[in-house]
């Protein structure tokens, strides 16, 4: 995929508007961070923050304030279209989409803004990667929606547990980190992720754990210690208990492949 030209935060009075009754040219990618007007094929419709459109070359682009101050991020590009890459990834052209998770798509297009001024050697290559990558995180709030209003806030969180999991933190911290009660944390934790927090913070530790194993000759001691469990002797039972073999066992196995 090729970018064209893009633009971040640009912001407009409230009776800014766009109107191409043959498209642009090429693909455009629109994210709406306030209220917005957009002609779609059943006609204008309001579209709320936090939502995109995805539009093709030649569709008619019709969009701008809703009465309001108009802010959007906006990406022409071509090479979706045509390309089977639609098709695979499930992601809908001249739709509206929600926005699953505006903070990690909104890093996407400031690492492609960043790549767009390069001169590195790899630059169309990184390019692609990152149209691609954004594209696929819109079809994910296509398919899911947008989720509960602290989905990202979770999702962040979680990604955390998994890069540090010896980080040890309460369920009462960890829910207040997100102002939320215990019981209501826990709650929308395992309807985001199907899992427990508690359970998931133990899955990120022995996921250590075995990496430790396999790839080191470290004690079992250091390891335990290493993945934040608080002695060798509780780290061994958990580690027996979920994996139906001693941190030992588990060693001698990987050692053989």
């Amino acid at each position: 995929m090729q970018l064209h030209t893009l633009g971040l935060d640009y912001t407009h009075d409230s009776d800014f508007f766009i109107d191409r009754p043959n498209g642009s040219g090429d693909e455009l990618i629109l994210i709406f961070k306030t209220p917005a007007l957009v002609q779609l094929e059943s006609g204008m419709q309001s579209v709320q923050a936090n939502s995109a459109i995805v539009f093709s070359s030649e569709f008619h682009q019709r969009y701008g304030a809703d009465g309001c101050e108009y802010i959007n991020h906006w990406v022409h590009f071509e090479g979706a279209a045509g390309s089977g890459f639609a098709e695979r990834t499930g992601l809908p052209f001249n739709t509206i989409i929600p926005v699953s998770d505006i903070a990690a798509t909104e890093n996407i297009l400031r690492l492609l803004s960043l790549e767009s001024v390069s001169n590195g050697a790899n630059k169309d290559e990184n390019t692609d990667l990152l149209l691609r990558l954004l594209l696929s995180k819109l079809a994910e709030g296509a398919e899911h929606g947008s989720g509960s209003s602290h989905g990202a806030k979770l999702r962040e969180l979680r990604a955390r547990i998994y890069r540090h999991p010896s980080y040890r933190r309460s369920i009462a911290e960890l829910a207040a980190d997100l102002s939320l009660s215990p019981s209501h944390f826990q709650y929308l934790y395992k309807q985001e992720f199907g899992i427990s927090c508690h359970e998931d913070v133990i899955t990120a530790r022995l996921d250590m754990a075995k990496y430790y194993l396999r790839s080191t000759s470290l004690p079992i001691k250091q390891i335990a210690e290493l993945c934040g469990c608080d002695n060798d002797v509780h780290f061994i039972r958990q580690f027996r208990k979920r994996t139906g073999m001693t941190a030992g066992e588990y060693r001698k196995n990987a050692e053989r492949y």
